[in-house]
């Protein structure tokens, strides 16, 4: 998989001896992928994801794994709060206003976030989203977004890898 560098400002060190132990999906509720990279990549929005997957399956990285993205704000996961300190943050490119999500979108989400599974040994059980951590604040990726069968998908791959 290609992953194409667009580096935001946005971003800064784990907090010293954080560990990557989940991963939080997103829906941007942008209008046009150009759009949000160019918001991710901007100062003043104080926003970025580790990963954005645009709608055509293209995957952007703007924070490098090692570094906190700012993408879940004031968030608790499993009892354990600021989850942008031990999590990844994987945005879909989506409108959220009954947007679908494309299946070159959700191939590509399934082949990265697997990847980033096996690479720092997360849990299938330590996916979740947006709205799961910030409940009352946050609704993505939303009810279109295929959840069930999209984690599905990754634990089958989990489950053929050595």
């Amino acid at each position: 998989m290609t992953v194409i560098q667009k580096p935001s400002p946005n971003q800064s060190p784990r907090k010293e001896g954080s560990v990557i132990s989940a991963l939080i999906l997103h829906a941007d509720a942008g209008k046009s992928d150009a759009g949000t990279i160019h918001w991710l990549q901007d100062p003043a929005s104080k926003v970025s994801y580790h990963y954005l997957i645009g709608r055509d399956g293209k995957v952007y990285q703007f924070v490098p794994d090692a570094r906190t993205a700012w993408h879940a704000g004031v968030s608790t996961f499993e009892g354990v709060a600021n989850c942008n300190e031990y999590t990844l943050g994987i945005a879909f490119a989506n409108d959220q206003l009954g947007e679908a999500f494309t299946a070159a979108q959700l191939d590509s989400g399934v082949v990265l976030v697997t990847g980033r599974c096996l690479a720092h040994n997360i849990k299938l059980t330590r996916i979740t989203t947006h709205a799961v951590v910030a409940p009352g604040r946050k609704h993505d990726p939303g009810p279109l977004f295929p959840l069930n069968d999209f984690l599905a998908r990754i634990g089958a791959q989990l489950a053929h890898t050595p």
